[in-house]
């Protein structure tokens, strides 16, 4: 990786560098918990019988019970809905955990990412890329879907990236992009061949081509071995504490970005 891009830009005590990601990850956080509730709701408010979705895909936030609007001082990130005790003001319908879940991991994350990076090119090439796993994990968790419209930016924004060489070579990328989505594709459809079933989604093929893009075509056994392993550990234990049925269908989503801050963090040679 070339020097500049991990050169400081700015230099900060680590308290305030932590300091000031956790107050970054909130703010983006809230915006995270937002985006991953409106979008996939606006992709089904196409006729008259989901006119309420876009009622809260659109416009300020409101409480998704009554839809009465939030007031500024009610959508401070974490501290609004501890304040509120987890309730909406109007209706006191209990609000999802999701929203101060979301916030808390993009802060944690954000912290992290900034203390191990620093205010470099780098480290702001790295919170993007963490923010925009937050929000695929999100959704293919609550949909078991990953939108184009966050696989594709992250796909082509690490092609961007390495064109300058930041965490691989431009050949290595393009070879990830490409061996990512066809690797998960043969799987696929050698899967429905044997089976006559299909064993996962098209936004995996199209989520790990976008991790082979940032970390290039060494990272993809890596990546795709934790993703498989942490897959199959959390499946087994949700099993066995019967939280979820052992053949009900999972996300994959969140074990493939698992092994992309893996790789993020500690490299592509853990293997």
């Amino acid at each position: 990786m070339p020097a500049e891009f991990s050169t400081p830009l700015l230099t900060l005590p680590p308290i305030l560098s932590a300091l000031f990601g956790i107050i970054l990850g909130l703010i983006i956080g809230s915006f995270l918990s937002m985006l991953t509730w409106r979008m996939p709701l606006s992709l089904f408010a196409e006729d008259e019988n989901t006119a309420h979705y876009r009622i809260i895909s659109t416009g300020r936030s409101r409480c998704p019970n009554c839809h009465t609007e939030l007031p500024w001082y009610r959508l401070i990130p974490l501290f609004s809905w501890l304040y509120s005790k987890g309730k909406c003001h109007h209706c006191h319908t209990p609000i999802s955990k999701r929203y101060p879940l979301i916030e808390l991991a993009s802060a944690i994350l954000t912290a992290t990412t900034l203390l191990y990076f620093g205010f470099s090119l780098e480290g702001f090439a790295a919170l993007i890329f963490c923010w925009l796993l937050i929000a695929i994990t999100v959704i293919d968790i609550e949909h078991q879907l990953i939108l184009d419209n966050l696989s594709f930016p992250l796909l082509w924004i690490g092609l961007l990236l390495n064109t300058q060489s930041m965490f691989t070579t431009l050949e290595l990328a393009v070879w990830g992009a490409a061996l990512g989505y066809l690797l998960l594709w043969s799987v696929f459809h050698s899967f429905r061949l044997l089976t006559g079933k299909e064993g996962m989604g098209y936004g995996d093929f199209k989520m790990l081509a976008a991790l082979g893009a940032w970390f290039g075509a060494l990272a993809i056994a890596q990546i795709i071995f934790i993703a498989a392993l942490s897959s199959i550990l959390i499946g087994l234990s949700l099993a066995l504490l019967k939280i979820r049925p052992h053949d009900a269908p999972f996300a994959f989503g969140p074990y493939l970005a698992l092994g992309g801050l893996v790789t993020l963090f500690f490299g592509s040679e853990i293997l």
